[in-house]
C-alpha cells in the first residue's frame, strides 16, 4: 500500500467529515416542505409561501419578521421568485428566538414542484456527529476503467429518496472497467463542464453495510478515455442522515453485483 495514497484518503475523508457536520450543513436539515398552490402557512417560517405559473412567492408576517439571506436586512414586502428544475436559493433566515436556533430557508424547484427546505444552525444530529463510517483503504478499489461518451448526452427520469419526486439526470456515456473486481461492469455516468463523471450505483452490500444506493466521483478521462476510479472515495447520500433530503438514485442498469467494500458505510444509528 502506498502510504502516500492512504494519508491523502485519510485527508480528503476529514475535510468530507468537517464539511457534513458545518454550520446549516448537511446535518442540521429540520423540514422539507411543498409549497401550495395558493398562499399558505408553512412549519418554522412565519408569513406564507405559494407557486403558481412557475414562480413561488413569499409573503412575510409583519408580527414577525424574518431577514433576507443575502442582505440580512427585514423583509418588509412579498417576494417573488422563479427558479427553474434543480436550482436552489438561500431565500430567507428566521432569526433565533428563545431556545431555538436560527435557520436558514432555501427554495428550490424539484421534480417541477418548488419546495422550501429549512437548516438550523445547529441540531442535535449535528452534535451527536462522530463521523462517517467507511471501508479499510483498500488500492485494489482504485480501478482502471474507460470513458466510452454517447454520441448525444440522454436526458432520462430517475427516481429519488422521496417516493413522491422523480428527478432527471443528463447521461454523457458509460464507465468500463477493465482488469479488478468490476472487470466488464459498465455504468452511466454524468459529466461536469470540467469534465468531471459521476457514477450512482448499486451494489451487494446495501441494506447491509451500506444505504440503498451511493456514488462514487471520478476525474475527466483522459484523451482516449482511460480513467482510474477511486471506490475508496465513494460517498453515501444525504438520505443517509437524514429524511429531509431528496437526493437521485442511479439511472436503469446500474447496478453492480458485485459487493463494492470500499468507500463510505451506512451512518451509525
Amino acid at each position: 500500500m502506498n502510504a502516500h495514497d492512504l494519508e491523502a484518503w485519510k485527508h480528503w475523508h476529514r475535510l468530507r467529515e468537517e464539511g457534513l457536520a458545518a454550520p446549516f450543513g448537511w446535518l442540521t436539515l429540520t423540514s422539507y416542505q411543498w409549497l401550495p398552490a395558493t398562499p399558505g402557512p408553512l412549519e418554522q417560517v412565519p408569513g406564507t409561501f405559494a407557486a403558481a405559473s412557475g414562480t413561488a412567492t413569499y409573503a412575510p408576517d409583519p408580527a414577525a419578521p424574518v431577514l433576507g439571506y443575502d442582505d440580512g436586512a427585514p423583509v418588509t414586502e412579498p417576494v417573488t421568485l422563479t427558479l427553474g428544475e434543480d436550482e436552489s436559493r438561500y431565500l430567507l433566515r428566521v432569526p433565533a428566538a428563545a431556545e431555538a436556533p436560527e435557520l436558514v430557508v432555501e427554495l428550490g424547484v424539484r421534480g417541477g414542484r418548488y419546495m422550501i427546505r429549512t437548516r438550523a444552525e445547529r441540531t442535535e444530529l449535528q452534535a451527536s456527529f462522530r463521523g462517517v463510517p467507511t471501508f479499510a483503504f483498500d488500492p485494489a478499489w482504485v480501478l482502471p476503467a474507460r470513458f466510452e461518451p454517447y454520441a448525444v448526452p440522454r436526458t432520462v427520469t430517475i427516481d429519488s429518496f422521496r417516493p413522491d419526486t422523480q428527478l432527471s439526470a443528463e447521461l454523457a456515456g458509460d464507465v468500463v472497467f477493465g482488469d479488478g473486481p468490476l472487470a466488464g461492469t459498465r455504468l452511466a455516468a454524468e459529466q461536469g463542464p470540467d469534465g468531471k463523471l459521476t457514477v450512482l450505483f448499486r451494489d451487494a452490500t446495501n441494506g447491509d453495510t451500506t444505504p440503498a444506493w451511493r456514488f462514487v466521483n471520478a476525474p475527466a478521462p483522459a484523451e482516449d478515455g482511460s480513467l482510474l476510479v477511486d471506490f475508496n472515495r465513494t460517498l453515501v447520500f444525504p438520505f443517509a442522515f437524514s429524511a429531509f433530503a431528496v437526493c437521485p438514485a442511479p439511472p436503469a442498469g446500474n447496478e453492480v453485483t458485485a459487493a463494492v467494500t470500499a468507500g463510505e458505510r451506512a451512518p451509525r444509528s
